[in-house]
């Protein structure tokens, strides 16, 4: 592709592009400018450091957690189960791991529940069906309800 001279009718996407791309060396010109000179080698932060040791890959993974706690639930019951205490420990269990699976998952601040009554000034989702919705439906009758114009006849 020719460069195309300044006498020359340039297409218009070209021009923008090229407008596009001044602005963005200018923006860049800007930052150089006001970030003053690159610090010296010696004040530059040192690179982060390798791990320490070959384990260090296996221990942040993200199933060691949870295959640790697997193994010390199966051998917790296997030591009930020899004291013949395995079904209790179990049905004990059960409920340390709805709590524990509740536990990891937190709502965000501006998340809103599927339960208005946990949400602030009891906010409900949109296209919650209400029971003000209902009632006023059998009153008045579709045609005259918050609805109407997905039922128009």
């Amino acid at each position: 592709m020719s460069d195309l001279s300044d006498n020359e009718e340039i297409p218009p996407h070209l021009a923008r592009y090229r407008e596009y791309k001044r602005k963005q060396e200018l923006r860049k010109q800007k930052k150089t400018a006001l970030s003053g000179p690159p610090p010296p080698a010696a004040q530059q932060p040192a690179p982060p450091e390798t791990p320490t040791s070959s384990m260090d890959r296996y221990i942040n993974h993200p199933l060691t957690t949870p295959l640790l706690k697997l193994t010390l639930w199966l051998s917790l019951l296997l030591f009930f189960a020899h004291h013949e205490f395995g079904s209790v420990f179990f049905l004990v269990s059960i409920p340390v791991f709805v709590w524990q699976s509740m536990e990891e998952y937190r709502r965000g601040p501006r998340e809103l529940s599927a339960y208005s009554v946990f949400n602030r000034n009891m906010e409900q989702l949109d296209g919650t069906f209400t029971s003000e919705q209902w009632e006023r439906e059998l009153r008045y009758g579709l045609l005259l309800s918050e609805n109407r114009s997905r039922y128009h006849v």
